[in-house]
């Protein structure tokens, strides 16, 4: 899928060449370990400029990545340089600063999660970007994780049929204690928890229930919720930090007799009715996915795919999912945990 937006001049090999100009707000670990990799090996995609508040670092991220445009505030930025998207990975509270500027510019602007500190604020910036016809994006790179993505292209084949239970470990040891200047739990649910929440209404929908329970002691966390949406199809989340490591784990049944289960991001096994079709009618059969040695890291975690997509519907002028708005019953939802942890 192309990336057209802007067309170079210069060479005779640069006619007609167009790229997306991105600018990349926030040159910190996330930046560096995952978004700057992943946007390097997008074809059409040019690395415009690079924003951070601290000379050293984004000197030293510049000369890493190759971008000499560089800049200490998205406002000096957009005052100066001409760029197609922005991308941002920084706390929440400068999100909300960021996706306030671009907007109010008129740049497509995709911000990692977590995209905002509060449910009302993250509603405001959703507002004033459709009210400008403003592309927006926020970073759940689950969705976009290669293996989901599989479960997305099982989904949508009539045989195998709509969700009637999906379950969601997401499991760790940290994050423990407060992060970007928020209280515990809200820094678990905005770090953490947002994943397997977001996973989970991306596929049952907004939830017309929901029962939250939450074990907090103010430095670990256990969060367990069941969810049932419009559809009637029931959810529910395990997430903490009372894990040795990281866990992950998605069972999903459907109204078909399928079942699909993703452990971590290495093994997809389907059972049910289009395996069994294949097997002689036996249900005991089975069929399972594990990725190539030889795919990337960026494409099976989800990042290279959400950001192909993002620049993709930026350069086009079209939605991007999930954008801001796409967020409000994740957070809501988390909004809910919370309130009940303090009841």
């Amino acid at each position: 899928m192309p990336l057209a937006q802007t067309e170079r001049s210069g060479s005779s090999s640069d006619v007609d060449r167009v790229e997306v100009r991105v600018a990349v707000v926030g040159a910190g670990e996330q930046a560096v370990a995952h978004l700057l990799p992943a946007l390097v090996h997008l074809d059409g995609v040019r690395l415009s400029a690079l924003v951070d508040a601290d000379d050293t670092v984004v000197d030293r991220v510049g000369d890493r990545f190759g971008v000499s445009c560089r800049f200490g505030s998205v406002e000096a930025l957009l005052g100066e340089v001409a760029v197609d998207a922005v991308v941002a990975a920084c706390p929440p509270q400068a999100h909300e600063e960021i996706a306030q500027v671009a907007v109010e510019h008129g740049v497509p602007v995709f911000l990692e999660k977590p995209p905002a500190v509060s449910t009302a604020r993250l509603g405001q910036l959703a507002e004033a970007a459709e009210a400008r016809e403003v592309t927006t994006g926020v970073g759940m790179n689950m969705r976009y994780a290669g293996p989901y993505l599989r479960i997305r292209e099982l989904l949508a084949r009539p045989e195998v049929g709509v969700p009637v239970s999906v379950m969601v470990r997401h499991v760790a040891s940290k994050p423990r204690g407060a992060l970007w200047d928020l209280p515990p739990l809200r820094s678990f649910l905005l770090a953490q928890a947002i994943h397997p929440v977001d996973l989970l209404l991306s596929l049952t929908g907004p939830p017309t229930a929901v029962e939250p329970v939450c074990l907090h002691n103010g430095t670990d966390t256990l969060i367990s919720v069941q969810t049932q949406s419009a559809s009637g199809a029931v959810g529910n989340v395990l997430t903490g930090t009372y894990a040795p490591r990281f866990e992950s784990r998605v069972e999903i049944l459907t109204d078909t007799g399928v079942g699909i289960t993703l452990t971590g991001l290495a093994e997809l096994t389907v059972t049910g009715l289009p395996v069994a079709d294949a097997a002689g009618g036996s249900r005991g059969w089975s069929q399972q996915w594990r990725p190539s040695p030889l795919d990337t890291g960026f494409e099976r975690t989800g990042f290279q795919h959400e950001l192909r997509a993002f620049l993709t519907a930026a350069a086009s002028g079209v939605p991007f999912t999930p954008g801001l708005a796409d967020l409000l019953p994740t957070f809501e939802l988390l909004d809910l945990v919370e309130r009940r942890a303090a009841a």
